[in-house]
C-alpha cells in the first residue's frame, strides 16, 4: 500500500491525499479460473502484522507470505458487466445480481 499526494491535485485541494494498493495474483486454479484466468494471493491473518510492517525489508521472506486462498475461500459470483470499465468505482461493483439484472 501507499499513501501519496495527488501531482494534479491544487494546493488548495482539501483531499488532495490518495491510498493505493496493488493485487499480487497467480493463476487461477479454482472456481475463480472459469471466469479470469488469474486470481489474487492473499495473505494468512498471522501474517498481517510483518506484511504491513514498512521496516520489513526483506523480500524474500515477505514473498514467503504469499499464498494461495484454500479451495472455497474465494467465491466466484455473477456482478454487473460495469466491473468492466475502469472508470467505474464504487462498493456496488461488488455486489451479487442476477444475470437479467445487470443493466450497467
Amino acid at each position: 500500500y501507499e499513501f501519496w499526494r495527488d501531482p494534479k491535485a491544487d494546493d488548495n485541494d482539501s483531499a488532495p491525499w490518495r491510498t493505493t494498493c496493488t493485487i499480487i495474483t497467480t493463476e487461477a486454479r479454482d472456481a475463480a479460473g472459469r471466469v479470469h484466468p488469474r486470481m489474487p494471493l492473499a495473505i494468512p491473518v498471522a501474517d498481517y502484522d510483518a506484511w504491513l510492517d514498512p521496516a520489513h525489508e526483506d523480500a524474500d521472506e515477505l514473498r514467503d507470505l504469499l499464498v494461495t486462498p484454500a479451495a472455497g475461500h474465494l467465491v466466484a459470483r455473477p456482478v454487473s458487466t460495469a466491473v468492466n470499465n475502469v472508470r467505474n468505482d464504487g462498493p456496488g461493483l461488488i455486489e451479487e445480481i442476477s444475470p437479467q439484472q445487470d443493466t450497467q
